[in-house]
């Protein structure tokens, strides 16, 4: 009896040291989330002088719940369009607590372009990595921050000058042909329509290889990069995703585990070219002009990088080359309904033969074109800086760590700056890019981060469009067939098929693309 005794007060005794126990983890638990949420609250306080719509239902939620709303419908930054209209150029949102400023002042956006020592690029966007597999890093030419990035910018932006562009042109012309010719012509003898988005997928992907990235699968099977990147791409957004959601789609999903797979394999193929690439500078005295990779080599040896970092700019340039093919892609799709404009930019085409790299200026109105084709759906609709110290913008105080973003989609639509915003009409730039130093045009961003390959973005894409309408005749496919499929996750655009066109050769044409 005295055993039995002893038992059930030790086992009380026992239950109540636990319950003691879990009550002291409750309280200190609850403590520590009632600093956190303190702290959030405070932080959120010194933002109340920004004007901005009110959170969804509550200070936890923030205006997340609004924006999925509109991303549902393929359409979250219309959502930031009409908090222009409502709030000004300037305003705050929360994504659940955090506080964000969006900005498309072109004031504001001056000091966030030059601005290079209190405000980075934020590390942590989709494309550097996923699941922990590095994709184009967090040092590379375009992901980089701090001075290892200024002195590689420095170096290496001699390859993208524009004086360097002749030393180019002589090598991306005839590949560009040959590969035209070769994609569409089993198309044109089966009388079906090309998929504008897989062509020039395909005709981009072989650019570097003229640029002295030489892809051991060989230049003339660009397919299989433009491949990879594209499968890469699609699945890169899955992190703005859940936890839940990420973790289950790389266990369900096919697809992601074989992107995975693939960019694995793609950096196995940059770490090649680097090391023969090295090879082939061990004998050399200078650079050549013409061979990008070598100038990326150099470029990270000044600033005191490895060749992993080089491999992350080579994967960088695959990503980006294909914002080319999204960007004609966007064009023919607005030409699908502007036969008029379509048909004065073919004749002008094809009264101005190409012979060498002066001549693409005289495609003016072609020009004109592509400069409304990149107000209306620009490759990058919005971007991201943090603050890095206190300062000021458009009038109001940033406190250090606040999140700035704006958007070129919303600020090319801004009938403040652009009459009719939404209509596509090129003779808006008939006498060039309007208020040029104003920034209210900035498909290419601007100031030190602005885009190294805009010169060579644009001689490609003029250079494409001459060679299609001096060989081709070309009709889009009838709607709603042609209709491409868009996306604009990790905010850019992403064609996900067409538009479709069918392609006819001229018998009259002569090969006037001069490679001298």
């Amino acid at each position: 009896t005295q055993s039995t005794g002893s038992s059930g007060i030790n086992a009380e005794y026992g239950g109540g040291l636990s319950m003691f126990l879990l009550f002291s983890i409750i309280l200190v638990v609850s403590f520590f989330y009632a600093c956190d949420i303190s702290k959030k609250w405070l932080y959120a306080r010194q933002f109340d002088h920004f004007p901005g719509p009110p959170p969804y239902s509550s200070f936890f939620q923030g205006n997340g719940p609004t924006l999925k709303l509109y991303g549902r419908r393929n359409a979250f930054l219309e959502c930031f369009s009409n908090w222009v209209q409502e709030y000004g150029e300037t305003f705050q949102f929360r994504i659940r607590t955090r506080p964000v400023i969006f900005t498309i002042d072109p004031e504001a956006l001056k000091f966030i372009f030059s601005e290079v020592v209190n405000m980075k690029k934020v590390d942590h966007l989709p494309n550097r990595a996923l699941f922990g597999q590095t994709i184009t890093g967090y040092k590379s030419i375009l992901t980089g921050n701090g001075q290892s990035w200024a002195i590689k910018r420095k170096v290496v932006s001699g390859f993208f000058a524009k004086q360097n562009m002749q030393n180019l042109f002589p090598h991306m012309a005839p590949l560009m042909e040959r590969l035209l010719e070769t994609k569409i012509k089993p198309k044109v003898q089966s009388g079906t329509a090309v998929d504008i988005h897989q062509l020039m997928t395909m005709v981009f992907s072989a650019l570097p290889g003229v640029m002295g990235v030489n892809c051991p699968l060989g230049v003339d099977q660009p397919e299989e990069i433009g491949k990879r990147v594209n499968v890469i791409l699609d699945v890169i957004p899955i992190q703005f995703k859940s936890v839940f959601q990420m973790y289950g789609a790389r266990a369900m999903n096919k697809e992601m585990r074989d992107s995975l797979e693939m960019i694995v394999n793609l950096r196995t193929i940059c770490r090649k070219m680097v090391d023969e690439k090295r090879k082939e500078m061990a004998g050399w005295d200078t650079n050549p002009d013409d061979d990008m990779l070598a100038w990326l080599v150099t470029a990270n040896d000044a600033a005191g990088l490895t060749d992993e970092e080089v491999v992350d700019d080579i994967m960088t340039v695959y990503m980006v080359i294909d914002n080319m093919s999204k960007q004609l892609s966007s064009l023919f799709t607005y030409m699908i309904n502007k036969k008029e404009i379509f048909e004065k930019m073919v004749e002008e085409l094809r009264e101005n033969p190409i012979t060498d790299l002066k001549s693409l200026d005289n495609l003016r109105y072609t020009e004109m074109v592509i400069l409304e084709s990149l107000r209306l759906t620009p490759t990058l609709l919005k971007g991201t800086r943090w603050v890095l110290q206190d300062t000021k913008l458009a009038g109001y105080h940033l406190p250090k760590a606040c999140q700035i973003q704006w958007s070129q989609y919303c600020l090319h639509r801004n009938e403040k700056y652009w009459p009719s915003p939404r209509k596509f009409d090129p003779e808006r730039f008939r006498n060039g890019i309007p208020n040029v130093d104003s920034l209210t045009y900035i498909p290419f961003l601007a100031g030190p981060r602005a885009c190294l390959g805009k010169h060579i973005a644009m001689i490609s894409m003029k250079l494409t469009l001459s060679l299609l309408a001096r060989n081709f005749d070309m009709a889009p496919q009838p709607m709603p067939a042609s209709k491409p499929q868009v996306g604009t996750s990790m905010a850019l655009i992403r064609m996900k098929g067409g538009p479709f066109y069918y392609f006819n050769p001229r018998n009259t044409v002569e090969n006037d693309i001069v490679a001298n």
